[in-house]
């Protein structure tokens, strides 16, 4: 199966600063650990990703910096972060035609988050600045560490991975705030923040908050994609 993957990018150091487009490695061991084969899809014009998009079984969108909330009609809070202009247009173009074209789709972290916007929600730009203290989001143990729990509130593939209340790492700032119209909550924080999506009506169409990639455990996640990938289109 062929997975797209959209990219990460940090700046590098020296006397010639240059953007780099590439991946973290635990995406790559995940996605590997399931057989499947791996593309990255770089920033390029709308026609040509379209093309590209049309020849993928499924995608993978990562975790990463802040979205930009000009893309959902708010101006930046003070305590919000990074953002790459780059990277949202690449992103928010791959949810979407993933979304209408029900190409299977696993969103982590900022990834989720992407999807969100792109179908039409919002987002809390920064958790703690608006009402979310009881619960650490943003967790200071590292991997394989797990923080908060979840519980699970519908129907989704997350049921035959995980019991309906389990623990996941948690290492974000931001959150789903309004839901995009045909997404559908599958699993929530103690405090009420949604964690996980799936949209209505889309074969495999799924956004987790937190990073499985760092989990093996976890990986299951990236197993129901490459199943969802590898079933015939109806």
């Amino acid at each position: 199966m062929l997975i797209g993957v959209t990219p990460q990018s940090r700046n590098t150091e020296g006397w010639v600063r240059t953007r780099i487009w590439g991946l973290l490695e635990p995406y790559l061991e995940a996605l590997k650990s399931q057989g499947a084969a791996i593309v990255i899809l770089p920033p390029q014009p709308e026609e040509r990703l379209a093309a590209l998009l049309a020849r993928l079984d499924g995608v993978l969108l990562p975790g990463g910096v802040d979205v930009d909330p000009a893309h959902y009609g708010e101006e930046p809070m003070p305590a919000m972060g990074e953002v790459s202009p780059p990277r949202d247009a690449i992103e928010l173009f791959v949810a979407r035609y993933a979304a209408q074209h029900g190409l299977p789709t696993l969103g982590i972290c900022r990834g989720i988050q992407v999807m969100n916007v792109a179908l039409g929600g919002s987002l809390y730009q920064d958790l703690p600045a608006q009402g979310f203290g009881t619960i650490q989001h943003s967790q200071k143990a590292e991997p394989p560490a797990l923080g908060h729990s979840l519980e699970q509130t519908g129907q989704s593939p997350l049921n035959r991975l995980f019991a309906p209340r389990f623990r996941v790492n948690s290492y974000h700032h931001q959150g789903l705030k309004d839901l995009a119209p045909g997404l559908r909550p599958v699993a929530v924080a103690p405090d009420g923040l949604v964690e996980a999506v799936v949209l209505e009506g889309h074969p495999f169409y799924l956004g987790v908050q937190w990073h499985p990639e760092l989990l093996s455990e976890h990986w299951g996640l990236f197993r129901a994609l490459l199943e969802a990938a590898n079933r015939p289109v109806a």
